[in-house]
């Protein structure tokens, strides 16, 4: 059997990062955001005797090493007793260490077909908890939520209103975070706020009640130029640990002439155009 899934992106909108539990983990206070911004993944399943998955893409490091598409399905695996034969083509869109939790989509949505394709022998709450020990984004996905107030790990999830934003997304060239550094280096920080605005306020005032804790870190946003251009959106933020950054724009003509004089003045960006979507 050969199933095709979209797997969305996200972005956090707002994002508090806590202090290091003893387990390592960092409490979080967020909005979670889907976005129409995808990957496609072709998956065939086929019966067989013992687990075979392979996977192949269109990006450079799928499949040097342990992807968590194969993860989602090991697990899935080990947690019914079911074997099969996986394979798996992807066709990324969604930029690699952005932060817009694109290997946890992928994950997602390998773990819930192939619990759909062997009549959901794993309910939505175990879905959940395997979810989970892939990574902190992936639950979100895997919830089906289009948007949701998200604590704990992530894995707490509230909905929210989802809404309808023409949305540009802002990269430099060849820059990618490791979302472990990343929270590393927020550990250094002397005081901590976990403040965040209650859900949705207005377009305006998104930049003084949704902040991120990575805005700091991300070296695109240091360029005074480059700075310059992101604070005349309506709204601009890293995109979850980065390195990518998020705007968002009330009409999508005001989108196309932002990004019209962005690339005008500044080089060595890309832009991805998009919007928040509500679709699951």
């Amino acid at each position: 059997m050969i199933y095709t899934l979209e797997a969305q992106a996200k972005v956090n909108i707002g994002l508090r990062v806590l202090g290091r539990r003893a387990d390592g983990f960092h409490p979080l206070k967020t909005y979670f955001h889907r976005v129409s911004i995808a990957d496609t993944i072709t998956m065939e399943i086929l019966p067989s005797s013992t687990l075979y998955i392979y996977i192949e893409g269109n990006e450079s490091y799928i499949g040097s090493g342990v992807d968590l598409m194969e993860r989602a399905a090991r697990l899935f695996s080990s947690e019914t007793g079911l074997v099969f034969s996986l394979s798996i083509h992807i066709e990324k869109r969604i930029p690699f260490q952005a932060g817009m939790g694109g290997g946890s989509s992928d994950a997602s949505s390998v773990l819930v077909a192939l619990n759909d394709h062997f009549g959901r022998p794993l309910s939505k709450e175990k879905l959940m908890e395997l979810s989970l020990l892939i990574g902190s984004d992936v639950p979100f996905f895997t919830s089906g939520l289009p948007a949701a107030y998200a604590e704990g790990r992530g894995e707490i999830l509230t909905p929210v209103e989802p809404l309808s934003y023409p949305i540009l997304i802002v990269q430099k060239e060849g820059e990618k975070i490791s979302t472990k550094e990343a929270f590393s280096k927020l550990d250094e920080r002397i005081c901590i706020d976990d403040s965040i605005g209650p859900w949705p306020l207005a377009l305006e005032d998104w930049k003084e009640n949704y902040i991120n804790d990575f805005d700091a870190l991300q070296s695109v946003r240091k360029d005074p130029k480059v700075l310059e251009y992101l604070e005349k959106a309506p709204f601009n933020s890293t995109t979850g640990s980065g390195s990518a950054q998020l705007l968002v724009f009330k009409e999508t003509n005001e989108r196309k002439e932002w990004f019209s004089a962005f690339t005008g003045a500044i080089s060595g960006l890309k832009g991805i155009f998009g919007v928040l979507c509500c679709n699951s």
